[in-house]
C-alpha cells in the first residue's frame, strides 16, 4: 500500500541574518490577526446570545410567562421599574452582573477571589453539598489574575474579562504558531475550529479554561520550536490553573526526550528538573495546602467526599471497562426510540460530549503517521488529558461528563484536523463542520445560561 504523504513538513531553519523588511508580510500578518479577532467576536456573540437567552428562559419559566415575550414586557414594566419588586430582584439575579456567564463553578471562583480558600473537614455523616463541595478543588492562577481587576470592576465582570482576554490571546498564539509552521489558510482554519468547538463556550464563562488554553498554546509553540526551558515555565503556570494541565507537563517531558539535543544520558539528567518546572504550579499548590491545612491530601479528601463521593463512583468492573463512557451514547438511542419527539435528546450537550472527545482522540491517532516526527510527541496531549480526567473521575457519570470541557485544549489534534480539512476536504465540508460545531456550542451555552448542568 502506498504511504500517504505528510500533512505538513518541519518548518525551515531560522535564517542566520535578519530578512529585509517588507510591507507585504506585515500587512498579511495584520490582516490575519484581524480575521482572528472577527472569528473570536462572532463566536463569542453566539455564546453570549445563547447564554442570555437561556437565563431569560429561566426567568420566564419561574414566572409562568407564556410566549410571545413581547406581550409581557409592558405589563411587567411597572414591576421591573420598582426596585423592591421581587420580579426585578430575580431578573437582576438571573440576568445582571454577567450572571449567565458565571454559573456553577463560577460561584466557587468568586468565593476564592472575594474570601480566599476555605476548607473545613466535614463532620461524619455530613450530607450538605455546600459544605462538602469546598473551593480548594479549584486551582489558584485564574482567581489570582481576576482579583486585582475585581476591586475595580466587580468580581463577575473581572472573571469574564480575564476569560475573554486569555481566550483571544490563545487564538492569536495559535494563529501565529501555525501560520509560521504551516500556512495562513491552515492557521485561520485552526482558529475557527478551536473557537467553534462546542465546549469552547467555556472560554467565555467565568472559568479557568481560557487561562489554561492560553498557556497550553504558548507551551506547545515553544516545544515545537525546541525552546524547552521556556515551555516548561509556561507548562508550570498552566498546572497552576487546572489539574488536567498535568498532561501538558507530561507532553513537555516527552517532547524534550524525543526532540532534545545530546545523547540519552544528557537528556535524562535534564529531564527531571525540566519535569519539575513543567509541573511547578501543581507542586506549589500542594505546598500551599500543606502549609495551610496540614497535608496536600486534603485536596483528594475534598474531591472524594464532596465532588465525586463513593456513592457516585463506578465499581472496578465498570471503571476498567469505561462503562460510563459508553453510557454517554444513550442519548442517541433515546432519540431514535422516541422519534420524532425524541430528537430533543440531541439538543442535550451530553449527547455530543463523548462522541466529540473520541473524535479528537481519533484525529490524534490518525495524525501520528502523517505529521513530522518532531510533532508527534505533541499529539500525546489529547489522549493524556482524556486519561487524566477519566482516572480522576472515579468512573462516575458526574466526573465523565466534563471531559469534553477539558478536551478543548487539544490543540495538536485541532491543528491536524485543520490541515487535513484545508488540503483534503472540499470547502463545503469545512463549512458544514464549522456550522455543526456552532449549533452545538449555542445549545451548550443556552443550557448553561438556563442554569442546567452542562459539564
Amino acid at each position: 500500500m502506498k504511504k500517504r504523504p505528510l500533512l505538513f513538513d518541519d518548518p525551515p531553519p531560522l535564517p542566520t541574518t535578519a530578512p529585509a523588511a517588507t510591507d507585504a508580510p506585515r500587512a498579511g500578518l495584520i490582516s490575519g490577526l484581524l480575521r482572528v479577532l472577527l472569528i473570536f467576536l462572532a463566536t463569542r456573540l453566539v455564546v453570549w446570545v445563547a447564554a442570555y437567552s437561556g437565563a431569560l428562559m429561566q426567568f420566564r419559566i419561574e414566572h409562568g410567562l407564556t410566549p410571545p415575550w413581547e406581550k409581557h414586557t409592558r405589563a411587567m414594566g411597572a414591576a421591573l421599574g420598582d426596585p423592591d419588586s421581587p420580579a426585578r430582584q430575580r431578573a437582576a439575579e438571573l440576568l445582571g452582573n454577567f450572571a449567565p456567564l458565571c454559573r456553577f463553578d463560577g460561584g466557587h471562583y468568586r468565593s476564592i477571589i472575594e474570601g480566599g480558600y476555605r476548607y473545613i473537614r466535614p463532620a461524619p455523616g455530613e450530607t450538605d453539598r455546600k459544605k462538602l463541595e469546598q473551593n480548594i478543588a479549584f486551582f489558584p492562577l485564574y482567581p489570582l489574575l481576576c482579583r486585582p481587576l475585581a476591586r475595580w470592576l466587580g468580581t463577575f465582570p473581572a472573571m469574564v474579562l480575564v476569560s475573554h482576554v486569555a481566550a483571544l490571546s490563545a487564538a492569536a498564539l495559535l494563529y501565529l504558531w501555525i501560520r509560521r509552521r504551516i500556512d495562513e489558510a491552515t492557521a485561520l482554519t485552526a482558529v475557527a475550529l478551536l473557537l467553534t468547538l462546542p465546549s469552547a463556550c467555556y472560554f467565555s464563562f467565568g472559568y479557568a479554561e481560557s487561562t489554561t488554553l492560553g498557556l497550553t498554546a504558548a507551551t506547545l509553540w515553544l516545544l515545537d520550536a525546541r525552546r524547552f526551558g521556556s515551555a516548561a515555565v509556561c507548562s508550570g503556570l498552566a498546572t497552576a490553573s487546572r489539574p488536567t494541565a498535568l498532561a501538558l507537563a507530561a507532553v513537555s517531558a516527552l517532547a524534550y526526550w524525543c526532540n532534545g539535543g545530546g545523547d540519552w544520558r544528557r537528556r535524562l539528567r535534564r529531564l527531571v528538573p525540566l519535569g519539575l518546572v513543567a509541573a511547578a504550579g501543581l507542586i506549589v499548590y500542594a505546598v500551599f495546602l500543606t502549609m495551610r491545612y496540614g497535608s496536600p491530601l486534603v485536596y483528594l479528601a475534598n474531591f472524594k467526599a464532596g465532588w465525586v463521593p463513593d456513592a457516585k463512583r463506578a465499581d472496578w468492573f465498570q471503571y476498567l471497562t469505561l462503562a460510563r463512557v459508553w453510557d454517554q451514547f444513550k442519548y442517541f438511542g433515546h432519540a431514535l426510540a422516541g422519534f420524532p419527539v425524541g430528537l430533543v435528546q440531541l439538543a442535550n450537550p451530553f449527547a455530543w460530549n463523548m462522541p466529540l472527545n473520541l473524535f479528537l482522540l481519533a484525529v490524534s491517532l490518525a495524525g501520528l503517521p502523517r505529521v513530522p516526527r518532531s510533532f508527534r510527541p505533541l499529539l500525546a496531549l489529547p489522549p493524556l488529558v482524556f486519561l487524566h480526567a477519566y482516572l480522576a473521575s472515579g468512573g462516575a457519570t458526574f466526573g465523565v461528563e466534563p471531559i469534553g470541557r477539558y478536551m478543548a485544549v487539544s490543540l495538536p489534534a485541532i491543528v491536524v484536523l485543520a490541515v487535513w480539512t484545508v488540503r483534503e476536504w472540499r470547502w463545503g465540508g469545512r463549512a458544514a463542520l464549522l456550522a455543526f460545531f456552532v449549533l452545538l456550542q449555542a445549545a451548550w451555552a443556552f443550557r448553561f445560561g438556563l442554569d442546567e448542568w452542562s459539564g
